[in-house]
């Protein structure tokens, strides 16, 4: 349970980095690196998931590719590809391609609407306060996947404790969370990340991303019926 948990904080900590802002420097310099997360991730995903496993592929392929040229003109277009996603570059310029990834925007068409409120409610209740640096709105991409790798760490700090109500606890909220928010919009964004990326790094995202968090809530199920009999 405890290698499950952990192996769930690193991946949710790992799809936030990639939404929060561009990919250089230091995370550049580990993706191509032998500490790449994608490679931890390949191990603790099920890559009997068909789109999982060519998700992971994709990107992993390119981070290979990358390794042959000027990282900085990689870096570059990577760049212009999360601009083109994730900054609704490419969907102001050509009207289509991702809106802005942010769950009021999935829901209403509008910024900060009802959805914004309920996960600022969500974080309080987890004890969570928003990073301030963080420009984005409450319900961002970026925001929800680290807060549910926060509540992976929380429930796994719980577990080595043997703080069985805890731990619950934060199994609980991280399936409150997937069900009314998560996976209410953001496989639809990961659709439209496969759908309007250029490189095969954010095209494999979208495939991981989409699928993954879909997967997840069979995983947080198993692990409150295993919580129940510790």
């Amino acid at each position: 349970m405890l290698e499950v948990l952990n192996n769930r904080r690193l991946i949710y900590w790992f799809f936030s980095r990639v939404c929060e802002r561009e990919i250089k420097d230091d995370f550049l310099k580990q993706l191509v690196s032998m500490d790449n997360p994608l490679l931890k991730m390949s191990f603790s995903l099920d890559l009997g998931d068909e789109e999982i496993r060519e998700g992971l592929e994709d990107m992993k392929k390119y981070i290979e590719e990358a390794l042959k040229r000027d990282l900085k003109e990689v870096e570059l277009e990577l760049a212009v590809d999360y601009a083109n996603i994730f900054l609704g570059v490419k969907h102001a310029r050509e009207k289509k391609g991702a809106p802005h990834p942010s769950e009021s925007v999935y829901k209403t068409g509008l910024l900060m609407q009802e959805p914004y409120d309920e996960v600022l409610q969500a974080y309080w209740d987890a004890g969570v306060d928003v990073v301030k640096d963080f420009k984005e709105p409450a319900d961002h991409v970026a925001i929800e996947l680290q807060f549910m790798s926060y509540l992976c760490r929380k429930a796994s700090e719980s577990l080595q404790k043997g703080d069985k109500e805890s731990l619950i606890k934060f199994l609980k909220a991280q399936k409150d969370f997937l069900e009314k928010h998560i996976l209410q919009w953001i496989p639809r964004l990961a659709k439209d990340i496969l759908e309007s990326a250029d490189t095969d790094f954010y095209k494999g995202f979208g495939k991981v991303l989409g699928r993954y968090v879909q997967y997840d809530k069979e995983i947080v199920d198993m692990l409150l019926e295993d919580a129940a009999t510790l």
